[in-house]
């Protein structure tokens, strides 16, 4: 009689996430929040920001009770958590918008322009009990936008049917009332979600189905380029401490600023691509550089004769394909290895249903040698089973070409890197190869064979 393999379910860890609570996010809030508004309130002066038809919001007294109800969520969502890998992703998410958000209350202090009206009643005494630890500073970014996103994603993880849209309802209530209570003015709601966006991207999910292979790659040769980048991040962050409405461009000086991290180091990891997408709260971080990026594509592609070139028989190189040139050719190409060496750009869904490997190098950086051999093992074992292969970047002038032309070399198709390349110029002319990737190359000359 066969065994029935009997799984345990993992008990909740609440013990932890009452420690979390009591230990760190209760009073760690309080201290952090407290002192923000105490040190504000020492300034002479704080500014306010707001659109003159901000006066006409009406202050709606019920909607104090929504406000308050986050206080609620915020202090049993750490029960909700099933798994302690869970529970810590959601609580270094609360750390993070409180730490981000006191950054900004310091750096850009601001005020709540509004004298508020006298309210009476029940309503009254939960307005007196906000007003008693919440003075008119701590405006942008909003901290009750960002930690409403982080309650409301994880509570409705474990809601469905009727109850999941109350909750939605609810917490529309909940970001709504941070106006209708007077307790905030329009320009710091945009900011608030880009703090919880921001926590959001450093403590991700894992993904629970992720197709092919993903390997990220520290770039080579990126210095100059982050500097450039960083350039860009503190010119948007020198506009951003003029306060008011020039605090959104804070967003594309986290943009840029990132970008600059990868490429002096950090890599293609910070888009978060897995399985040939990028994660939702990547695109909403990067937004600006992603959108830059896109729109460079597609110049350079509208003047581009042909996305496609075969450098050897059944092995393609090229630009990324749009999705309708990609269903083309994945359907004209059957048992099809695509390499996607992009780490900034989704990918096609008919090039991610098959065969699918996501070597990430970072844009306008030479591949370093890990990358070359991996590349070189999976085109190889491809040619060997008779399979075609498209190997892209963004454009397909660069990374795809070195990285054919190291396999052409080491696997004996041509007798030299110098010929590897020639050949491939003559498939694509245009391709650029930078002075780093000619010393990597060079310096693979010893390894000839692919296993």
């Amino acid at each position: 009689m066969a065994k029935r393999k009997i799984e345990i379910a993992e008990p909740r860890p609440w013990r932890a996430g009452i420690a979390w609570m009591l230990c760190v996010l209760g009073p760690g809030f309080f201290l952090v929040y407290g002192a923000c508004n105490a040190l504000t309130g020492l300034r002479p002066e704080v500014d306010s920001f707001f659109f003159e038809w901000e006066r006409r919001i009406p202050v709606l007294p019920w909607t104090i009770i929504p406000y308050w109800s986050l206080d609620l969520f915020y202090a049993f969502s750490v029960l909700l958590c099933r798994t302690r890998p869970e529970l810590d992703r959601h609580a270094w998410r609360i750390v993070t918008a409180v730490l981000l958000s006191a950054v900004g209350f310091l750096l850009f202090p601001l005020r709540f322009a509004f004298p508020r009206p006298e309210v009476e009643g029940t309503f009254g005494t939960l307005f007196q009990a906000l007003y008693g630890f919440d003075q008119p500073f701590n405006q942008a970014p909003s901290l009750h936008i960002s930690l409403g996103m982080i309650m409301w994603y994880l509570y409705a993880k474990y809601t469905r049917g009727t109850s999941r849209w109350l909750l939605h309802g609810w917490f529309v209530l909940i970001f709504a009332s941070t106006l209708t209570t007077w307790q905030h003015h329009v320009i710091d709601l945009p900011t608030g979600i880009l703090v919880g966006v921001i926590a959001f991207w450093l403590f991700p999910d894992p993904v629970a189905d992720s197709n092919g292979k993903t390997v990220t790659y520290r770039p080579m040769g990126g210095i100059r380029l982050a500097g450039r980048y960083l350039a860009g991040a503190v010119l948007s962050l020198a506009l951003a401490l003029q306060g008011g409405f020039w605090l959104l461009f804070l967003w594309p000086a986290v943009s840029l600023g990132i970008v600059a991290a990868a490429y002096a180091g950090l890599g293609p990891v910070v888009f978060r691509k897995e399985g040939g997408r990028l994660s939702l709260a990547a695109k909403l971080v990067l937004g600006p550089y992603l959108v830059g990026q896109y729109l460079s594509w597609r110049r350079y592609r509208r003047n581009m004769a042909a996305p496609l070139a075969e450098v050897a028989p059944e092995v393609f190189i090229g630009a990324r394909l749009d999705d309708r040139e990609a269903e083309a050719f994945a359907a004209a190409h059957p048992r099809l290895l695509t390499l996607d060496l992009t780490g900034d750009f989704d990918e096609a869904s008919s090039l991610r249903a098959g065969d699918y490997v996501n070597l990430q190098i970072m844009d306008l950086t030479g591949p370093p040698p890990c990358a070359l051999r991996d590349a070189a093992v999976d085109i190889e074992t491809a040619v060997r089973q008779g399979r075609f292969v498209l190997i892209h970047c963004a454009l397909g002038y660069s990374r795809s070409a070195c990285i054919a032309a190291h396999w052409l070399a080491v696997t004996g198709r041509a007798r030299s890197f110098q010929e590897a390349l020639e050949r491939v110029r003559v498939a694509r002319p245009g391709i650029v190869v930078a002075p780093s990737s000619w010393v990597t190359l060079a310096a693979a000359q010893a390894a000839r064979e692919v296993a």
